[in-house]
């Protein structure tokens, strides 16, 4: 299925398009939402109009550099999310958009598990290796789709490093059942697969599992 197109002017990509999908899964009254590699800072942007603080970081210079540092409610940090000192149970909302095939998927997992609020949710847009017949079937429907958006919509600039990702969806969603119980992983369209995870509340059961289309 192919989730909502985008409503705002700042063009199109692949994951631009899945914007909404992540704005969707954002818990109500999120106090404090960590974007993960946040580039230029359009998601940051419009996390922070749905919660009170948003921190955006992102490992490279030359990309966070183009984010505009004086948006409202948005605090830039250039650092690497897995070793920066955030505390533990820190965040509400964590958002983590074609940067997890560049992170070791386990210890990010972990990392991400960690920084999470009891009742937290992480929503990940993630790339993944072409290996199976269906994977090969998503990106043949993909491609001219997306040729064909590209034609009518416009499409900015990608200024952060780009990385062929190695791990296949069968890997990523083996580490899911390891690490994050019941966390919703689903193919998407342009290449891409959704995860969503709610973190449970230790006296709580299990949490149900998040079902956003």
């Amino acid at each position: 299925m192919i989730s909502a197109q985008p409503t705002s002017n700042d063009g199109w990509n692949h994951n631009i398009h899945y914007h909404p999908l992540i704005l969707r899964a954002v818990p109500p009254g999120c106090a404090r939402a960590l974007d993960v590699g946040c580039g230029r800072g359009l998601l940051a942007r419009k996390l922070a109009q749905q919660c009170d603080q948003v921190i955006a970081i992102d490992a490279d210079p030359a990309t966070l550099a183009l984010a505009a540092s004086s948006s409202p409610g948005v605090s830039f940090i250039e650092g690497d999310a897995m070793t920066y000192p955030f505390a533990r149970n820190s965040f509400d909302f964590i958002a983590v958009v074609a940067t997890l095939h560049h992170l070791p998927l386990i210890a990010a997992l972990e990392r991400f598990r960690e920084l999470l609020k009891p009742g937290g949710v992480l929503a990940v847009i993630g790339l993944y290796r072409l290996h199976s017949i269906a994977d090969y079937a998503f990106a043949a429907i993909a491609k001219p789709i997306s040729l064909i958006v590209r034609v009518v919509r416009p499409v900015p600039a990608v200024s952060a490093p780009i990385r062929e990702p190695a791990t296949t969806l069968r890997t990523v969603r083996a580490a899911c059942g390891q690490i994050l119980p019941g966390a919703v992983l689903r193919r998407r369209f342009f290449f891409r697969y959704s995860l969503l995870w709610r973190k449970p509340s230790p006296a709580a059961e299990p949490s149900r599992a998040l079902t956003h289309a």
